[in-house]
């Protein structure tokens, strides 16, 4: 009933050639020795990737084209390697990220070796790994990795030993790679790795897999469930994780899979479940990193080797755990640095761009720390803090920095106001914002000229601005899953459970980003105090203050002042949170309580101020001796009385247009205070 009609022939179209090409190579008029063909691949114009073994030891890549009935030589490794699969771009070069895998046989001391050949990055991973003699049930021959590309990840996949998901953009370190080991490792399928090819990548996040032994073609993709559970200590099927697989699996997560938008929240929701920091690495730090390089990377390439994708770089002692897995080992090679013959501007297209990014990888794997370290805004930011005077083109030139990465923040949801941020002047933030917009443009300028500084200025305003928007999207979710209202703003009562948990969250993103030295929302410090507050014993609050974990601002002590009563409590923290004001604040302060102590703070000030105005006055003369009521011998007190009376039109009244003061209060509180101290009244 059918009729068919052959298409291709591997011995007829494929090996014949080769045949006569090595006889070509060996000089001889017919080669007689094995070639060890093997499909590789089938391309969608129809052309045919195969790979055989040259009579020289070297491992061959070839292509088949069906239109023109022709064999071509790609690649050629200089050693016999097993290759599994590859892919070609439209100048038919190599690329599973422009990456070529092999693999090597089992040695005598039971160590499978295969390699990662990073075209695009000028270098090769080679990873060794101990297998358990006791497990292996094959001969050696028969042990060969299956070799799947997912995106940017290489799957090692080694049945019933290892399964290996291998970052090839996050190549420096091995924790940012998921290693898994033993029985438990199963990717689901049902038979030897021997019997699956890769026929192809579908879309960026799905691969094609033939199976040889049944004739059944899939497609596979990364599983996030089985990630996130990678991450959950609470589940008894992971008790043994260790902090690098949970690392990785979270990098997968937030930059591989980060465009899902069902996934961020589930992993916010661990991050909530989860807030004590692991012992190698911070979650949140990673979280906040990681999300940034993914958003910033979409929008340019250039970006993958000057942004900073992880906090570990930043630490001053990496752990132990996080350079090494247990049982693997891995060597990089550099290779030759690739020369491009002829004019650059004779270079067009697809090739051209491959001209700049080698010439890049060379630059930027040539110069020390081309990755931007958010620490090394530590001191300027210090710096900046400790001076009490800068000039005023550098702060206007810091606050026009500022001014456009909020311009940015408010055109995105603000509507919802679900968190207030946003809503309030925070100096000291406003100020962190632009020195973290200049010293990431000087970085991006310096190392990325090409770019432009437009192009740069744009990629670093919305770095910042998106840095500010994901710590807010981080407290609505948290928002959402505790249900809070706005009761949680009222300083009049005792925080819950749930508010608690919101608190202990927002204060471990305080400790994660100060350990970056990153910005926060305006209006951060403000809501963490009052949940503080809320949250914490009056005492315990305060020892937060003095110990630096939590700051004061002038709308949190303001609102503090105007909504608590004065009962006894109250007015001891009230008292308290005044002498750890700054001079300037407390003054200002002073104007909303309406307190016998703030009116008589009010009346020193008055009085320091026209004492003040005198001294300025030079040339100022007493004439009072000839006016009546004069007397010489209290000549200190009726010279200050006369000088308060000569000079109070010149300092405004601090009693006018504040309706929280009361002046006959302050009169009468100060002739009893003076009664008292003249032994006149008791208190």
């Amino acid at each position: 009933m059918l009729k068919l009609k052959p298409k291709f022939d591997l011995h007829r179209d494929v090996v014949s050639d080769i045949l006569r090409k090595e006889a070509s190579v060996c000089r001889v008029e017919e080669y007689s020795g094995a070639v060890d063909t093997c499909i590789l691949n089938m391309e969608r114009d129809g052309g045919i990737l195969y790979s055989w073994k040259g009579a020289t030891g070297t491992t061959r890549i070839g292509k088949y084209d069906p239109q023109t009935k022709q064999n071509k030589l790609l690649y050629t490794f200089d050693k016999q390697v097993c290759v599994s699969s590859c892919s070609l771009n439209k100048e038919e070069t190599l690329l599973g990220s422009m990456c070529v895998c092999c693999s090597q046989p089992l040695n005598d001391n039971q160590e499978l070796s295969y390699t990662v050949v990073l075209v695009h990055k000028g270098c090769s991973k080679m990873f060794t790994v101990s297998l358990d003699s006791s497990r292996s049930s094959q001969k050696a021959t028969q042990l060969h990795p299956l070799f799947i590309p997912m995106g940017y990840y290489i799957l090692v996949y080694l049945p019933g030993y290892f399964l290996h998901c291998i970052n090839t953009r996050q190549q420096e370190m091995l924790c940012h790679s998921l290693f898994l080991s033993g029985l438990d490792v199963d990717l689901g399928l049902q038979y030897q790795s021997a019997s699956f090819t890769v026929l192809g990548v579908e879309e960026e996040s799905n691969t094609v897999l033939l199976d040889l032994a049944s004739g059944r073609i899939c497609t596979a993709e990364l599983s996030p469930a089985y990630l996130l559970q990678i991450l959950r200590t609470d589940t008894p099927t992971c008790t043994s994780r260790t902090d690098p697989q949970r690392l990785a699996a979270l990098h997968c997560l937030l930059v591989y899979m980060g465009n899902d938008p069902e996934l961020e929240p589930k992993i916010i929701d661990w991050l909530c479940d989860n807030v004590t920091a692991f012992e190698s690495f911070d979650q949140i730090q990673e979280f906040i990193l990681a999300s940034l390089y993914r958003i910033s990377y979409e929008k340019s390439l250039s970006l993958d080797k000057v942004l900073p994708y992880s906090s570990v770089f930043d630490k001053k002692e990496v752990s132990v755990c996080l350079l090494e897995v247990p049982g693997v080992s891995c060597t990089t090679e550099l290779h030759t640095e690739p020369v491009f013959k002829g004019k650059a501007r004779s270079l067009q297209g697809f090739w051209s761009e491959l001209q700049w990014n080698t010439e890049r990888m060379k630059y930027l794997e040539a110069v020390p720390n081309p990755r931007y370290r958010t620490s090394h805004i530590q001191a300027d930011w210090d710096k900046l803090r400790s001076e009490r005077r800068r000039s005023s083109s550098h702060l206007k030139h810091m606050e026009e920095n500022t001014k456009k990465v909020l311009s940015m923040v408010d055109t995105w949801s603000l509507d919802k106001k679900l968190v207030p941020l946003f809503q309030e002047e925070d100096h000291q933030q406003r100020a962190l914002i632009g020195l973290m917009v200049d010293k990431l443009r000087e970085h991006l300028n310096r190392h990325l000229p090409r770019l432009g500084k437009k192009k740069i200025d744009s990629l670093v305003v919305n770095y910042v601005a998106k840095l500010l928007e994901l710590i807010r999207h981080m407290l609505e979710s948290v928002w959402l899953k505790y249900k809070l209202g706005p009761r949680v703003l009222c300083f009049t009562q005792q925080g819950s459970p749930a508010e608690w948990a919101v608190f202990h969250f927002m204060f471990r993103t305080l400790e994660a980003t100060r350990g970056l030295c990153l910005p926060l929302p305006p209006g951060y410090h403000t809501l963490l105090a009052v949940l503080g507050v809320r949250c914490l014993p009056h005492h315990t609050f305060l020892q937060y203050l003095d110990h630096g974990l939590l700051q004061l601002t002038e709308t949190f002590v303001s609102r503090l002042m105007t909504d608590l009563d004065n009962s006894d409590a109250n007015e001891k923290l009230k008292f308290s949170i005044l002498k750890r004001l700054p001079e300037p604040m407390e003054q200002r302060i002073h104007q909303l309580w309406d307190h016998p102590v703030s009116s008589a703070s009010i009346s020193r000030d008055y009085v320091r101020t026209l004492l003040e105005k005198h001294n300025k006055n030079k040339g100022f003369a007493f004439t009072g001796r000839d006016k009546p009521g004069f007397r010489p011998e209290f000549l200190p007190l009726t010279y200050l009385a006369k000088i308060l009376s000569d000079v109070e039109e010149q300092a405004l009244n601090p009693f006018e247009e504040q309706e929280n003061v009361d002046a006959r209060f302050v009169e009468e509180t100060a002739l009893q205070q003076t009664l008292i101290l003249l032994g006149f009244q008791d208190k």
